[in-house]
């Protein structure tokens, strides 16, 4: 077993062991794939569509990429697994790249659970004196989820609650000067987690005291914006007292065993309802949760960021599937204000096919990936200005090699602009994308680029991506 919680000793006799053939099965995250085992025969990659076999800090790889390579070079075999897999290997499939071998049986028998939407456009509608009043109970869980939440604690079976987004409230604003609570260090505004009394940046860590006052006017008069999970757990405890609820996600995995002393009450059947992010969407087979409801699914459907609606539908794939995996069988309500979108339609029918045709006709035209290879080229320092202008010379840097080497046709070049997110960790961030159909040609320019562009300014820092897992 390889993994970031191994001491160097113990890393190396790991290592040590599977070199000389004592030890011939590897089992990790990422990083094992470069295990040294003797007489390699298959790699097995499961949930290959995860985006965390992508390593974004350097060395950047993609564990999926170096898999199926080294199972070439070494006469392997590479098994990619998944219910929902990334487009990238279904359009490897389709090219008769990779070999397709379908699953239409659970495991064990038993048939998918049915998934209903829940519109929550009428739920507003009739709902709105209750909202109005500060009663907003029912957006989080509507009647129809209720009632059958009521069914299941009643027959002492187990519910699965999704959220993906951690804390209480997305942000905190003011009523009278409309002033938003902002990380200094990010330009993303703080999460307010309740249970804390913190308020959050969820990418540097930066935290501060939740304020009684507005930071700006001084007003007392605040307003508590967006639901994260902590929020729907106060809920669900008021909607059903006594029920044993239990949450999960980072704050509450953090401590070491955490993870595995939570899952353990699932399974003695010391939990009734479990809410969480995604960690609960996947890996999880509990034959008592007979209910999955997916409070708001279109918690990252709009971001800036092509593959959103992929990674929407695998979620809302991988957590439906948690429900009916026992002679119970099971039923998903999956709560959102868009039932019409082609993720909800493709994931209300288990349509995994469906939804990539449509998906892989979106991306097109403009082109991304899997019809075009990419790379993000980010220049990132403690002054805007100064990242500006670099990523300005390196914008016009590709556009002279580009006619020098002939390739102006071959390889695209979008941008400069802000990253979505324009500052993370102190540092301002601006980017352009390269895309290509010719791995050649995008080699040929992208090298020049990493060896020979030279920044200016103190602490300019050049990342060249390739093959992004976010662009965010």
């Amino acid at each position: 077993m390889l993994h970031s919680g191994l001491s160097e000793g113990e890393r190396f006799d790991a290592w040590r062991q599977l070199k000389t053939g004592e030890r011939r099965v590897a089992v990790g995250a990422r990083s094992v794939v470069f295990a040294p085992v003797k007489n390699l025969g298959v790699i097995v990659v499961d949930e290959e569509h995860d985006a965390t076999y992508k390593q974004n800090e350097a060395p950047r790889y993609q564990a999926r990429d170096v898999a199926t390579v080294r199972a070439i070079k070494e006469g392997a075999i590479c098994i990619l697994g998944s219910a929902t897999p990334s487009l990238e290997s279904w359009h490897n499939r389709e090219k008769g790249k990779f070999h397709y071998i379908g699953l239409p049986d659970r495991v064990g028998g038993g048939s998918l659970p049915p998934v209903h939407t829940v519109d929550l456009r009428k739920e507003l509608q009739n709902n709105k004196s209750s909202i109005k009043s500060g009663d907003d109970a029912s957006m989080v869980l509507s009647p129809v989820l209720k009632e059958a939440m009521g069914v299941r604690i009643a027959r002492r079976e187990q519910t699965l609650l999704l959220l993906n987004r951690r804390g209480y409230s997305s942000f905190v604003q003011c009523r009278s000067c409309g002033g938003v609570e902002n990380c200094t260090k990010c330009s993303i505004s703080l999460t307010y987690h309740r249970n804390r009394g913190q308020m959050v940046c969820h990418h540097c860590g930066q935290s501060k005291k939740a304020l009684a006052r507005c930071s700006s006017c001084s007003s007392s008069d605040l307003s508590f914006k967006g639901m994260g999970t902590e929020q729907v757990e106060r809920i669900v405890n008021e909607t059903f007292p006594g029920v044993r609820v239990a949450r999960m996600d980072l704050d509450t995995t953090s401590g070491k065993w955490s993870h595995q002393e939570i899952l353990g009450r699932v399974e003695r059947g010391e939990v009734d309802i479990l809410l969480g992010t995604q960690m609960i969407s996947k890996g999880l087979d509990f034959p008592r949760v007979t209910l999955v409801g997916v409070i708001n699914a279109d918690v990252g459907m709009h971001l800036p960021d092509f593959r959103s609606s992929e990674r929407t539908f695998q979620l809302l794939s991988q957590v439906a599937g948690r429900a009916g995996r026992g002679s119970l069988g099971g039923e998903v309500f999956i709560q959102t204000f868009l039932p019409e979108h082609y993720v909800l339609q493709a994931a209300l029918k288990h349509d995994y096919m469906g939804f990539a045709r449509k998906e892989m006709s979106q991306r097109q035209n403009p082109a991304y990936p899997p019809f075009v290879r990419l790379v993000n080229v980010v220049i990132n320092s403690p002054d805007n200005e100064c990242a500006a202008d670099n990523i300005e010379m390196a914008t016009r840097f590709l556009d002279l090699a580009k006619k020098r080497m002939n390739i102006g046709g071959e390889v695209g070049v979008v941008g400069p602009a802000p990253c979505p997110i324009e500052k993370i960790h102190d540092r301002w961030r601006w980017h352009f994308l390269v895309r290509s159909a010719s791995v050649s040609a995008l080699n040929q320019l992208i090298g020049p680029l990493t060896k020979e562009f030279k920044t200016k300014g103190r602490d300019v820092r050049l990342i060249v991506d390739r093959d992004p897992s976010s662009l965010l």
